[in-house]
């Protein structure tokens, strides 16, 4: 799928009446391959490699991440159909594609529904957006106006990208993190490693923190499953050749 026709994750914030961006920039040629080499077991969830991590550094503190990839189904859904996995997947649930077929007519509706509402939603920081200075920003990104953009966005004609991932991160009250691929072609020589690193790109509604995080030795919060109960929701971002762009879950193996 792509993330809008320029390959970008983008959600714009009016404050002041200055843009703000999110970019998930184009990747080179040589990243448009990997994840039409990786392996993945017959419940989707990629085994070659096994693991994904990102490293980064939070209030001065580094922060080490690791993860599990899911892949959906590659049919225009991509983003919905891998915040509705990674969701499912927080709740203990383990989302099955039927499942989440199902799921994301009635997310597209949702969106639909908010972005044509009164009212604010969050996009970073302290920053809001009036939901209809959101939809007309993507409609005119689009060369669309507002009821063409609605239309297809409900009947699946459009494929999201950071508006409707604004809007799902302020409807689930959760974060929700956009990753691409940290990838050395040469380095690899064509060699698939085990354990792959990614890097976080732009961060969806980060007020929405855990309210669990507060309190002590929470049951929720110990690992009692791997990959489930997190409160943050990651999206990975992938090439899928033809200068498409594909979405999947990266399910965390400690709750984050």
């Amino acid at each position: 799928m792509s993330l809008y026709n320029d390959i970008r994750v983008k959600t714009v914030l009016f404050i002041s009446w200055t843009a703000l961006i999110f970019n998930v920039n184009a990747f080179s040629a040589q990243q448009l391959f990997p994840f039409q080499r990786f392996t993945f077991a017959p419940n989707n969830v990629c085994t070659n490699p096994n693991s994904f991590y990102s490293t980064k550094t939070v209030n001065g503190t580094l922060q080490h991440l690791e993860f599990t990839m899911r892949n959906v189904p590659g049919e225009g859904d991509c983003i919905f159909l891998a915040v509705a996995l990674a969701a499912s997947t927080s709740l203990g649930l383990g989302g099955n594609n039927a499942f989440l077929r199902a799921v994301k007519d009635e997310a597209r509706e949702v969106v639909a529904q908010i972005l044509s509402a009164e009212g604010t939603l969050h996009i970073e920081g302290q920053r809001i957006v009036r939901a209809i200075d959101l939809l007309r920003s993507a409609a005119k990104n689009e060369q669309l106006d507002n009821e063409q953009y609605l239309q297809m966005l409900r009947n699946g004609t459009l494929q999201g990208g950071g508006t409707e991932l604004t809007v799902l991160s302020n409807v689930l009250r959760r974060p929700i993190s956009v990753y691409e691929l940290v990838w050395d072609e040469d380095k690899l020589g064509g060699h698939i490693p085990e354990s792959c690193e990614v890097k976080c790109v732009g961060t969806f509604g980060d007020i929405f923190i855990d309210p669990l995080l507060d309190i002590p030795n929470h049951v929720i919060l110990s690992g009692i499953q791997e990959g489930a109960y997190s409160w943050h929701i990651h999206i990975l971002i992938v090439g899928a050749g033809g200068g498409e762009k594909h979405a999947c879950s990266l399910l965390p193996k400690t709750c984050c």
